[in-house]
């Protein structure tokens, strides 16, 4: 009783937290090329910023057959999308009642997330009017028509790309990462029907915040860029580019609002994550602020899994723009890091082309801020998700769940679901959900920053450290089962997901319990 009623009060002090946040947005990505890893994988990280609270659950969505005539719901505003007859199995990482913070990947290993990026095009009515815009433009149904659709990342590139071309994109801007197995892109979209798609180098680190990241663009070069055709006129003919006074095209420069561009929340955040890989990087930081951070990083080394867990946890410790003093002061006071009040879940998707997709890709995900939290592995082949880390209620559509994964020839009651979801002030973080459990631990660490993380970062590092010691065994056993009994395969790699993911909910509970606790044992020691 006594443990309800500390992890009640631990609840209490998320919903006040609430109003003390930084509220502002701040997604950071970085994607490893295979010859820049230790591995020789494809490394995507990813962190999704969108202030206040917010809550992630998993779903998986099985293959699909529909009839010719199909359509698929592709906004709220009413545009339909001619659906396929069939359509691929993938995962949503669904963030609720977010437009893009929602990641899926699908079951051939492709993978998507993105970044909003303010763009200074102009408000969609007006490219309604000009008929750059169709019926609202497609966006929050971009990813999972992709999911369902393609088996490369090249595809699905080129199938967004067709899709902007027909019906225009909705945002303002946005940078949507596209990696498979084999490859990773960057496909970068103005509000209306103007894009640029760049692929990752293997040899290179990309690099992107808030704000477009892709500079020069060689629509001659298609192995390596994909592009809305009139890219560059169309920047001539709104005056953000001049051949004549600004030199070689930069799409960044053109496209992204000064705002953004400009941004140190932005600047600040690519240029850590560059230091960190190259204490070499030769931008300083004053160009950085100037909007002088490339697309991508040559790093020093190659880099391990668990090194970029750690960019990924990083406040700027070791910089000037450091202002916790060694984590006296709590580091997410200092604005625009990386792992901040705002972040609600962190993914490195863990991409090898050289075994079965479901074994070789691996999301490693870390629920609430990651440095108070764990990257805990989930196998593409896992089946089946804890009842912890999905949504059981689904009162808001009047379907089931098995309604709600099977209909997706329109995919309106899912739509329903997503956008009509309970705001917080509706309903508590929910205690029951592995969300509710480390949007709780974040919360109470932070408030004695110092003190608790110490002890934190001791519980989750011994449980991070024994997934990447036993990933190689897992993956050794379950490739020879793979090659005799492919579902008892899938079993396994159920089984070891879901270990590791029960594992980390019950010790961010513990340690909820714990740290309300301590304080008060420290009062009555010292009376």
């Amino acid at each position: 009783m006594k443990g309800k009623r500390i992890y009640a009060t631990a609840v209490a002090i998320i919903v006040a937290a609430f109003f003390l946040s930084d509220h502002s947005y701040g997604c950071t990505v970085l994607i490893a090329g295979k010859h820049t890893t230790e591995d020789g994988s494809i490394l995507f990280a990813k962190t999704e910023d969108d202030g206040g609270m917010h809550v992630d659950y998993l779903w998986r969505f099985s293959r699909g057959q529909h009839d010719q005539e199909a359509f698929l719901q592709a906004n709220l505003e009413g545009l339909k999308v001619p659906q396929r007859e069939q359509t691929y199995s993938y995962w949503l990482d669904e963030c609720p009642p977010t437009h893009y913070s929602n990641m899926v990947v699908n079951e051939w290993g492709v993978a998507l997330g993105s970044n909003g990026c303010q763009s200074r095009e102009d408000p969609i009515e007006k490219l309604e009017q000009r008929g750059q815009i169709e019926q609202g433009g497609i966006g929050f149904m971009l990813r999972i028509i992709l999911a369902q659709r393609a088996k490369t990342a090249r595809q699905a590139v080129l199938m967004a790309a067709d899709l902007i071309d027909r019906y225009g994109y909705r945002a303002s801007g946005r940078n949507l990462n596209i990696v498979g197995p084999d490859e990773a892109w960057q496909l970068q979209m103005v509000r209306g029907k103007h894009y640029v798609a760049r692929r990752v180098k293997d040899s290179e680190v990309a690099v992107v915040s808030n704000t477009f990241s892709i500079r020069e663009v060689d629509l001659d070069d298609r192995n390596n860029f994909i592009a809305s055709p009139d890219l560059i006129e169309y920047a001539i003919d709104r005056g953000w580019y001049d051949p004549e006074t600004d030199g070689e095209f930069d799409f960044a420069e053109a496209y992204a609002s000064r705002e953004a561009h400009l941004s140190n929340s932005n600047n600040h955040r690519q240029w850590i994550l560059a230091k960190m890989m190259n204490q070499d990087f030769p931008v300083s930081l004053e160009e950085a602020e100037l909007g002088g951070m490339p697309v991508a990083v040559q790093p020093e080394h190659k880099l391990s899994l668990a090194g970029v867990m750690d960019i990924m946890r990083n406040h700027y410790e070791g910089t000037a723009l450091d202002k916790s003093n060694g984590h006296q002061y709590n580091p997410h006071h200092t604005p625009h890091t990386v792992c901040r009040y705002s972040t609600h879940k962190t993914t490195i998707v863990q991409q090898r082309s050289d075994m079965p997709v479901e074994i070789g890709t691996v999301l490693w995900r870390s629920l609430g801020q990651p440095c108070l939290s764990a990257f805990v592995p989930w196998y593409l082949g896992t089946q089946s998700f804890p009842n912890i880390y999905t949504r059981k209620e689904y009162k808001r559509t009047g379907k089931s769940k098995t309604e709600l994964l099977n209909d997706q020839a329109t995919n309106a009651p899912f739509m329903a679901y997503h956008f009509n979801f309970p705001f917080w002030k509706h309903r508590e973080t929910d205690p029951q959900t592995a969300s509710g459990v480390f949007h709780a631990l974040s919360r109470i660490a932070d408030a004695r920053y110092a003190r608790f993380y110490p002890m934190v970062r001791e519980v989750f590092d011994r449980l991070e450290n024994q997934a990447l010691q036993m990933q190689p065994l897992i993956e050794k056993k379950a490739r020879t089962l793979y090659e005799k009994d492919k579902q008892k395969a899938l079993d396994y790699l159920t089984d070891q997901s879901h270990y590791y993911a029960r594992e980390a909910v019950e010790k961010a509970r513990s340690l909820n319990v714990r740290l309300m606790v301590k304080p008060r044992t420290e009062i009555y020691k010292k009376k």
